[in-house]
């Protein structure tokens, strides 16, 4: 089974309630204290712990893509009928962002829950009496990645942060905050122990589990990012760019040879992939929202619905729609991501009046090639129900923006099995794994430290390692030396990962947030003078502040 991580209601006592994922057992009268005492017990708290990722990436990945250059806010789902805006525009355009948001609240207590879960785990391995050495080694291995990676979406949203390793079985009134250096230190030494116990191979152990490279990857990307830091320096690039070497030079992964096979369905366990958060059809249980988020509403215009557009189309809404800057990004004459990333023609899934099912509802002309007049007449002529949107109406249809809010709707994340969603607008329904870490951004990391290294011809032969992939037969894409600068680099992300809830945290380690205020038109719209220092951070929740009995510090601005 691909699935291999199966999840059974966990009670953590005195820290969470209990928690269905993804079968439901009668487990009335077991507590932490009866139930971790055998390795059946200890091994459905280490998959709650791998399971707690979901919590990051299946309601919320509000925060990794609001507030960038390459997406915004589109129209938002009601909930329960009424609008629900509000976190997204002060996410998005981070002029009103207050620390009663409810996304920014709703990360920060999953991401402590899932370390909380961690610490157990690290707390109970040696009271196990029927745990092996060597599987026991292996488990406290895998979750000091899991907590080490929480402590990274922790650090680099909200600054200082406390470093909690304790299981919590009591109320806790003050918790006190960790420098930024220190959460760093950290992480880099708990990723270092933890790594020899990792499974090298990842064909030797099941899929979604932490291995050697998962390890290596988030170390290149920790010892990237803190290069940037006061407290960093150009030693941090060259370990970043080691390990990234060493994970680019192992028989265990792998480029595949067209982008468009990476996220191909049925494909999710390719040699390219690092680490993903394992999602599945399991029924009842709420799937990820990655096919949907990057879309619009097609299912209301005519032609169409949510039923019968469901297996072609999914159902689509728009929450994170692609700035215009993101298609000015790509060279579609050469580049085969355009077509693999973005959706530009939709077909009828039923008949409606004088259209019928498999007409050609919508095209979207490429946005850097001609599309004359005559070419219009001749699309029309053969296609008479067809719309032709340009891509000057390619954004939003509010806020005078001027925009229809149709557009290529971002589709590398189709998912051929997802339902409908459920009971609510978070109850998502996509099979597909969330790719966490995968081969072509460890060459971006290496890429990106060689350049902060100087090294410019090393940097431009790890994107081209990557553009060579990208380009449809024929073309070559690759660049030189002098090509290269942070914003080729950070072009080049968005090209090859658009979507994968990477964009906030490129553009913060970077110190390139500017480029939301430049290219994202609602930002721009709220903030005239453009970005400023505080925006780098997000608030620290209030009910964090007002639950700390000896005063939790507020982020500077907020």
């Amino acid at each position: 089974m691909k699935k291999n991580l199966i999840i059974i209601v966990i009670i953590f006592a005195g820290i969470t309630s209990c928690k269905k994922f993804l079968t439901e057992e009668n487990l009335s009268g077991i507590t932490a204290e009866n139930y971790y005492t055998n390795a059946a017990g200890y091994e459905s708290l280490i998959n709650s712990c791998y399971a707690s990722l979901r919590g990051i990436y299946s309601p919320n990945p509000s925060l990794f893509e609001w507030g960038t250059d390459i997406i915004t806010r589109g129209e938002i789902e009601l909930v329960s009928g009424q609008a629900n805006e509000v976190p997204a525009i002060q996410l998005n355009e981070y002029r009103s962002l207050t620390s009663d948001n409810v996304p920014i609240d709703t990360f920060f207590t999953v991401a402590y829950r899932g370390i909380q879960r961690c610490n157990t785990a690290i707390n109970r391995a040696n009271s196990i009496p029927d745990l092996a050495e060597n599987t026991k080694n292996r488990r406290l291995a895998e979750v000091r990645f899991i907590r080490a990676y929480f402590y990274y979406l922790l650090v680099e949203n909200f600054g200082n942060v406390p470093i909690v390793q304790e299981e919590i079985s009591s109320p806790v009134t003050h918790f006190a905050p960790n420098t930024e250096q220190e959460v760093y230190d950290f992480m880099i030494a708990e990723l270092n122990t933890a790594l020899p116990n990792l499974e090298a191979n990842p064909a030797s152990t099941e899929p979604g589990r932490a291995t050697q490279g998962a390890a290596r990857h988030l170390l290149a990307l920790l010892y990237l990012t803190r290069g940037y830091k006061s407290f960093g320096g150009s030693s941090d690039f060259e370990q970043a760019a080691q390990l990234a070497e060493e994970l680019m030079g192992s028989s265990y992964y792998a480029l595949l040879p067209t982008f468009a096979e990476v996220f191909q369905p049925g494909n999710d366990l390719n040699r390219e992939i690092i680490l993903a958060v394992q999602y599945g059809a399991q029924p009842g249980y709420n799937g990820n929202g990655q096919n949907i988020l990057f879309g619009w509403r097609y299912w209301r215009e005519k032609g169409f619905d949510e039923v019968t557009g469901l297996k072609d189309y999914n159902r689509r809404i728009s929450n994170f729609m692609p700035t215009q800057f993101l298609y000015t990004l790509y060279n579609t004459s050469k580049d085969a991501r355009y077509d693999a990333t973005f959706l530009s023609q939709l077909y009828a899934t039923k008949a409606d009046g004088a259209i019928k099912a498999g007409d050609l509802r919508y095209y979207f002309p490429y946005p850097d090639q001609p599309f004359t007049a005559a070419d219009s007449i001749a699309l029309k002529t053969a296609n008479p129900n067809v719309e032709i949107i340009r891509f000057d109406k390619w954004k939003q249809a509010f806020n005078n923006v001027g925009g229809l809010e149709k557009f290529p709707m971002i589709n590398k994340f189709y998912d051929p099995n997802a339902g409908l969603p459920y009971n609510n607008e978070f109850a998502y329904a996509s099979t597909k794994d969330v790719f966490l870490f995968r081969l072509a951004e460890t060459y971006l990391i290496a890429a990106e430290a060689y350049f902060k290294l100087g090294q410019l011809d090393k940097a431009a032969e790890k994107l081209n390692a990557i553009r060579q992939r990208a380009a449809k037969p024929g073309q070559n894409m690759n660049i030189s030396a002098a090509d290269v600068n942070i914003d080729f680099i950070l072009d080049e992300r968005a090209r090859e990962q658009a979507g994968e809830y990477k964009r906030w945290l490129d553009l913060k380690r970077t110190q390139r947030l500017g480029r939301a205020f430049e290219y994202n038109t609602l930002t721009k719209m709220a903030n005239p003078g453009g970005v400023v220092d505080k925006y780098y951070l997000r608030p620290i929740p209030q009910s964090v502040i007002d639950r700390d009995t000896e005063g939790y510090p507020q982020n500077t601005g907020y």
